[in-house]
């Protein structure tokens, strides 16, 4: 892969940060790559340009970069400053050396479903891991409809609702008991929060399908855990994956997805019982 930019997205707050960020300088120096901090919206018309978006701290970080660089098809790679993340790639010590195995082509390019919105009080945006309708800060309680293609789906009275990229499916959709969900999977998972009724659990969506949230109490929108702001009682949001994907850099000796899960969450590690004494 040819390298001519690499806009850098970072969270200084992090330990090290100012550290991988030297480093990675120094590295682009000696390359003859030029480097880009983006603190805010990236430049403009990127498009064809031959560069790479690294984001440095953690799969928060990956997040704000991937809503950066939404509207452009360059390739995210994500450094971690802390523990193993779902989004991040490589640990910051060695990220001259992915760079290095990127440019000998030893990396590929996953594209990972966005979820655009539209609410009706003017917002939009896209996410690459959730929506979140849900109580308002001064509510103790919320009440939600979802509609799809084929009619309405359901009512759901409780703390919200939230709606999942298969990229988010390990984030709060996991902790609500949603399911996990691979991340090349082109759907939307709704999952109820806390829900008053029982009966309902997390329903999965395919690509193609626009899902409409009607609030019947007043709520409150998250995007990726940003606040957007509050809705009204009748308000809407309405959500469908988006047409240009937010791309990751995959290297060729990461491990695979269902290894993450067993390091970050016991996932199915195998592990036999003892036998009985």
């Amino acid at each position: 892969m040819e390298i001519r930019t690499i806009y850098v997205v970072a969270n200084t707050t992090k330990d090290g940060a100012e550290r991988a960020l030297a480093v990675l300088k120094a590295w682009c120096g000696l390359k003859g790559i030029k480097v880009v901090p983006v603190e805010g919206k990236p430049p403009r018309n990127l498009e064809g340009e031959k560069g790479l978006v690294v984001a440095l701290g953690g799969d928060g970080t990956v997040l704000r970069a991937a809503a950066a660089f939404a509207d452009s098809a360059l390739p995210i790679l994500g450094a971690n400053l802390g523990s193993l993340g779902f989004l991040t790639e490589v640990a910051a010590p060695s990220l001259s050396a992915a760079l290095e195995a990127v440019l000998r082509g030893e990396s590929t390019i996953e594209e990972r479903a966005r979820l655009s919105f539209a609410s009706s009080t003017g917002k939009r945006g896209s996410v690459l891991n959730d929506l979140v309708v849900g109580r308002s800060a001064s509510a103790r309680f919320c009440e939600l409809e979802l509609l799809w293609s084929d009619g309405r789906v359901g009512t759901y009275p409780g703390d919200g609702l939230i709606l999942s990229t298969a990229t988010g499916s390990t984030a709060y959709n996991l902790s609500a008991g949603g399911p996990v969900i691979v991340p090349s999977a082109a759907c939307v998972v709704a999952t109820p929060l806390a829900s008053h009724e029982l009966g309902l659990r997390p329903v999965v969506f395919p690509s193609g399908e626009a899902l409409r949230v009607r609030v019947r109490t007043r709520a409150n929108l998250t995007a990726d855990g940003d606040d957007v702001g509050d809705l009204p009682e009748g308000g809407e949001v309405t959500a469908e994956l988006a047409a240009r994907p937010t791309r990751l850099v995959h290297l060729r000796d990461a491990p695979p997805f269902f290894q993450v899960l067993a390091e970050k969450l016991n996932w199915a590690n195998g592990r036999r019982p003892r036998a009985a004494p």
